[in-house]
């Protein structure tokens, strides 16, 4: 699990790195006042379906490795990065199928499917986030990624603020967030798990 807990973390740094990449292209394409457009706004959405079950397994390996009294935590962070991957992989395959298809307007705001996206990364992410973060007691890695998340966490909820007042420019609070500081919050944790294993192989030579 320690394995599978390392890539997974790293694999949500590698994807992440490449959205903003994919994003920063899209966004220097078309301006900052239009919305990205295929062939971006595929590959974006492709990469997020990615992320959706990275993101459950990266938590079910941190509720693994969790210590006993700090289980109920981890098992609340992993239910709402289930959340979080169900909506948002929902959203995103019927962007990929149905909306492309049927030639109907992508995911924009003001828009059920939109709102249902923010919801996901907005609140339910920000809530995983800082339930993950009680598992990582301590000092060290520990204490630097208890208080990245913390502060992930709380820049996703804070976001929220966005689209519950109708200023979107609030909502670029949550992007800021799981777009440019959180990948590298999973690069911190894949070290860990790095960690982790190399103390469990060290007890048992």
């Amino acid at each position: 699990m320690n394995k599978i807990g390392m890539w997974s973390t790293l694999g949500m740094f590698v994807v992440g790195i490449l959205y903003v990449i994919t994003m920063a292209i899209g966004m220097y394409s078309v301006g900052l006042t239009k919305p990205i457009v295929d062939p971006i706004l595929g590959i974006m959405e492709v990469l997020t379906l990615i992320t959706a079950p990275l993101l459950v397994i990266s938590m079910s390996a941190i509720h693994r490795i969790a210590p006993e009294d700090q289980k109920t935590y981890s098992l609340i962070a992993l239910a709402f990065a289930i959340m979080v991957a169900s909506l948002t992989g929902a959203v995103h395959f019927v962007g990929l199928t149905v909306l492309r298809q049927t030639g109907t307007e992508g995911i924009v705001w003001p828009s059920i499917i939109y709102g249902v996206e923010l919801l996901a990364w907005d609140i339910f992410l920000g809530l995983s986030l800082l339930f993950a973060a009680q598992v990582f007691q301590g000092s060290g890695l520990k204490r630097n990624i208890r208080i990245a998340l913390i502060i992930t966490g709380a820049l996703c909820l804070i976001g929220s603020l966005g689209p519950i007042t109708g200023d979107m420019r609030l909502q670029f609070v949550s992007v800021l967030s799981y777009g440019i500081l959180l990948p590298f919050v999973w690069l911190m944790i894949a070290r860990y798990f790095q960690q982790f294993e190399e103390m469990i192989r060290a007890k048992t030579s």
